[in-house]
């Protein structure tokens, strides 16, 4: 722990008092072990999952004002502290009845919005991989109209969580392709929440011709990712990420998902449950590491699965 200078937010910067960050799962944890070690590592913000109140607000800031209570899709400055400072583009307002620790896991919503715009009413959805964000994405494609909802992962626990989230059918596996592709066949969409090579080429194999294949695991273990390209082109697949590459594309994400946070239907405290002081944050990571993703997918790695009876993490300053 240490004392920085608060940061002063410039045009259409917002400063936001940190009254919870949630855990990244993945991005969080991947940047903890791999510093140094994956040149990605050193560019991403450590701590980006807020909630808070607006503290001040640089020029030009029209969408917020002090005072009022916000999440953030993503802060320019980590969330692990007093203060974090975000672009206006990146953040929503966050309703009273909504407490921030639940609110900063909303940092997901847009992303799951984005990542699940090719599910069309009616369509067949497989999702790989039952951790926080496979479960937004699971909640949003139900709300879509998916007639079919299937969830695959490695844990019971969380697969419990699944049925309650809208899925119409689970699979309990052990990560081998062999069990992945027992989930079925001819889905429409397939999304890989996880992010390893067996998963994705799993979504591959589990889609129909024509389907979409959604990557929304991010790969920061396994940065490289080795395709069947003759399998892709034979089976005209589409795809695309869930990454918001344009500000209009994260503005749109953001907006839905302001308007999806007022209707109740995310199931919030579902997804939370664990919280910890700021002062404890390595006692969280180190909770949170008992998981098997943190390995390359061909390594022999001390876990077979996501650590027990554990979803979103919340450090509360």
């Amino acid at each position: 722990m240490c004392d920085v200078p608060v940061p002063v937010p410039g045009p259409l910067e917002v400063l936001i008092r940190v009254r919870a960050c949630t855990v990244c799962n993945r991005s969080d944890l991947a940047y903890y072990h791999y510093y140094g070690l994956r040149d990605h590592c050193a560019q991403g913000c450590f701590g980006h999952e807020v909630a808070g109140v607006v503290e001040a607000v640089g020029p030009g800031v029209t969408r917020v004002a002090p005072g009022q209570r916000v999440f953030v899709r993503t802060p320019s400055t980590s969330g692990y502290a007093d203060f974090a400072l975000a672009r206006e583009v990146a953040v929503g307002s966050l309703p009273d009845e909504v407490p921030f620790e639940q609110g900063a896991i909303l940092q997901l919503l847009p992303l799951a919005v984005h990542a699940t715009r090719g599910v069309r009413l009616g369509d067949r959805v497989v999702v790989i991989g039952q951790g926080p964000v496979g479960l937004m994405a699971l909640r949003m494609a139900a709300l879509r109209g998916a007639a079919h909802l299937t969830a695959v992962d490695l844990d019971a626990w969380r697969l419990e969580r699944s049925m309650r989230l809208g899925a119409d059918t689970t699979r309990h596996v052990d990560g081998t392709t062999e069990q992945l592709l027992g989930a079925g066949s001819d889905f429409d969409v397939a999304v890989d929440a996880v992010g390893t090579p067996t998963t994705l080429n799993a979504c591959v194999s589990l889609v129909r011709q024509n389907g979409l294949v959604v990557m929304l695991g991010t790969h920061h273990v396994d940065t490289h990712v080795t395709v069947d390209l003759v399998t892709w082109e034979r089976k005209g697949l589409r795809v695309h990420s869930s990454a918001e590459p344009l500000d209009t594309a994260r503005a749109e994400a953001l907006a839905v998902a302001e308007r999806l946070v007022r209707t109740r239907e995310l199931c919030l405290p579902d997804l939370l449950t664990h919280t910890y002081a700021l002062d404890e944050l390595p006692k969280a990571m180190e909770h949170l590491s008992a998981s098997r993703v943190l390995y390359p997918d061909a390594e022999r790695a001390p876990y077979d699965g996501p650590p027990r009876h554990t979803l979103k993490v919340a450090i509360l300053p």
